[in-house]
């Protein structure tokens, strides 16, 4: 596939360099661009719950400077960077000979009390203490459900592994403020004391065990969280096993259940598994070549006739082939695999591939340097104007351009230009 011979069209490689904003702004906008300030108004939809001096004093835009779309753009992001902002709008309608600037803003509620249900055998005031946000506050999601994790890592380390926390935000929409309400259900102590499988005939229980992060209780889970039990972690768990299984070729794995099973000091977990039977390629076969041929392909493949079928290898295949021709310069190849069962424990593979026009570098555009000169970025990219569109060299140069460490993101893309 390195020899590919064929006209195409032409593309533009675009590198953007940092993080780019680009919003459109209407005619109007424009004409306004550079007037003077002549004043700001703030006004609220909802309770008032950040004062307009603490408003004002978090926009750039002063009366008496000079009307700035980029300014506004960060006077909005600077109100939500504040944590304490809902939703705004800033907009500038002409007054005069200059611009009278609206600030339109709802604020977040204010939590100004914490309150803990439920809790009986850990004292609410000791649970209360694990919320570590100080009220008043804004309303937060995310610190809500830290709150919220934190209790529920609270009593798993008291070995509560069956505990379940609820949080609840009670607004009061006349005063602007909150109450967050946290709702514990303890459920039985006991923690994680072991974890077997049954039905696991090909991989031992250690092994299994090895791909979980729910962890029997060790003499230090004060430090490392053995012996807790997390409902969610213990799904991503069961779903590393399954996927262990199919990366070992067991498509069909199944898990139909999973028992809880509470004794005398702790808890055990009972793990069941369908393992079904293992997967080999029968037949490998090609359609849609035009620029190459079977024999090329199958030279860059890892799973061919009476290998191990896997969606991990079927995965590494497709990426080996899509790199192949995107090296030729084929950047829009399609390809599309699809494994069919014809008995136990075989599938036919069969790839359906769309190879598409073969591209040129026309131009490379870089955009959004503003940390270095050009010739120093162009210096670490692999492909020049005149060259075939290189998929691969692309992502080198993209990687090299990120290991300068000037950049918060780099992207590329290509743009078609005939």
């Amino acid at each position: 596939m390195k020899h590919f011979i064929s006209l195409g069209r032409l593309a533009a490689l675009c590198f953007l360099l940092g993080l780019v904003l680009a919003l459109p702004r209407g005619a109007r906008a424009q004409s306004l661009e550079g007037s003077a300030v002549t004043g700001i108004d703030v006004s609220y939809v909802g309770p008032e719950t950040v004062s307009k001096d603490r408003v004002l004093a978090n926009m750039r835009t002063k009366v008496g400077s000079r009307y700035s779309e980029t300014e506004i753009e960060e006077d909005i992001r600077g109100l939500y960077a504040t944590g304490k902002v809902q939703n705004v709008r800033i907009f500038g309608p002409p007054a005069g000979a200059g611009v009278r600037v609206q600030v339109i803003l709802a604020t977040r509620a204010l939590i100004t009390e914490i309150e803990v249900d439920g809790a009986q055998k850990i004292r609410a005031s000791s649970v209360r203490k694990a919320v570590k946000f100080k009220i008043p506050a804004a309303a937060d999601a995310d610190k809500l459900e830290e709150g919220r994790e934190a209790i529920n890592n609270l009593y798993q380390k008291k070995g509560f592994t069956d505990v379940k926390v609820t949080v609840e935000l009670v607004n009061n929409q006349e005063k602007g403020t909150a109450r967050a309400v946290y709702t514990v259900n303890e459920g039985e102590k006991g923690a994680v004391r072991e974890i077997r499988f049954v039905g696991n005939k090909t991989f031992s229980d250690r092994k299994l065990r090895k791909q979980m992060k729910t962890k029997t209780k060790t003499p230090i889970a004060f430090f490392d969280k053995s012996g807790q039990l997390d409902q969610a972690q213990l799904q991503q768990d069961l779903d590393s096993i399954r996927e262990f299984y199919q990366n070992k070729g067991y498509i069909d794995i199944a898990i139909p259940e999973v028992r809880q099973e509470r004794y005398t000091g702790g808890l055990r977990l009972v793990i069941v598994i369908n393992e079904g039977v293992q997967y080999h390629v029968r037949n490998l076969s090609f359609s849609g070549l035009e620029v190459t041929n079977d024999q090329k392909l199958r030279a860059v493949l890892k799973m061919k006739e009476k290998a191990i079928y896997t969606p991990e290898a079927l995965t590494a295949d497709v990426k080996a082939m899509n790199d192949g021709y995107g090296a030729g310069g084929y950047v829009d190849v399609d390809v599309q695999p699809q494994g069919t069962p014809v008995g136990l424990g075989l599938v036919d593979l069969h790839y359906t591939i769309v190879e598409g026009e073969r591209s040129f570098v026309e131009r490379v555009t870089i955009v959004g340097n503003t940390r270095t000169k050009d010739k120093v970025i162009r210096r670490e990219v692999l492909v020049a104007p005149g060259d075939i569109y290189n998929t691969v060299a692309v992502e080198v140069s993209k990687q090299r351009l990120e290991n300068l460490g000037y950049f918060e993101k780099v992207e590329t893309f290509p743009e078609q230009t005939g």
